[in-house]
Order: structure tokens, then sequence, then C-alpha cells
């Protein structure tokens, strides 16, 4: 089967794409690739190509594009002409500014906020970065745990 990717803004035809169990395989311009799913757990994966690596793959933004980084390196990744809808901002959503990583959770689900409070740290580009609340009301939900990977534009917490 022919699947494309969009890396980087760039689209890429994965040919001969197959997926049993835990082994992908696919070819990008003649090139074969393979790779083993050794384990997963939240957002690392360690997988084998011959050799053993780890991947952490970001939550899909509101696009449907997710992060991937692996070896220093990272890419941006969507399934091209599958994006998700655009949905604009949800009432009481607080959304990720940019990639990052959640560092640390500030306010428990349930409590109070405030317009202003802190809610939750994120970690993105080796700064902190306070996701405050954006209205009055109670913290409803909290979609990440500290030290998972967001993309920019997911909604981090939500507010009733």
């Amino acid at each position: 089967m022919e699947k494309t990717f969009s890396i980087n803004g760039q689209e890429v035809k994965a040919e001969d794409f197959t997926r049993e169990g835990d082994t992908l395989s696919f070819s990008i311009k003649g090139k074969k690739y393979n790779f083993d799913l050794l384990s997963r757990e939240n957002q690392e994966l360690i997988l084998d190509n011959g050799s053993r690596f780890s991947a952490f793959v970001g939550q899909p933004n509101r696009d449907g594009d997710s992060m991937i980084m692996t070896s220093g390196r990272e890419a941006l990744v969507s399934v091209a002409g599958k994006k998700l809808k655009k949905a604009g901002a949800q009432s009481g959503g607080l959304t990720s500014p940019m990639p990052g990583k959640i560092f640390k959770i500030i306010m428990e689900v349930g409590s109070d906020a405030k317009k202003g409070d802190v809610i939750l740290i994120l970690e993105a580009m080796k700064m902190e970065h306070a996701i405050r609340a954006d209205k009055d009301g109670k913290l409803k939900k909290i979609n990440f745990k500290v030290g998972e990977l967001v993309q920019g534009g997911v909604t981090l917490a939500e507010l009733e």
C-alpha cells in the first residue's frame, strides 16, 4: 500500500507500507526501511532496525501533525491530506503555544482557578512557560502527565 506523509512540509511517498503487529516496513525512493517496536512507554518508543534506538512521538495537534524526535533530530509529520478538522479554540481550553514537554502540574483537577492562575508549566526551547487560566472556572481536566511531549496547539487543560 502506498502512503503519503508530509515531513517538515515536504510530501514523501512511502511505498509497500505494511504494519504487522509490532513490525513496520516501507520503501522511500527505492530504499527499504524495517522497524521493530521493542517497547512503548507513553510516548517513548524503543525501535530496532539492526540497532536499537529511542524515538519520542508527541501527541498530534489539532491539525493532525505529530512531532517525532530521535537521535537529536526532530520532524513534524502528518498524513498528507488527512489532517484533523481545525476546531477553533475550545471553550475553556488552554492550548500549548509551541511543542514542548510538560514540566510541572500546579493545580489539581477540580480546583477553582482565577483568570491568570498558573495551571501547569511547559518546558520548551530550554525555558519554562507558565500556562495560565484564561478565565475564572473549575479545572475540569488536564490532558497530559508530567514528562509527556506535546505539540503546539494541543489542548493541555480544560476549564468549565
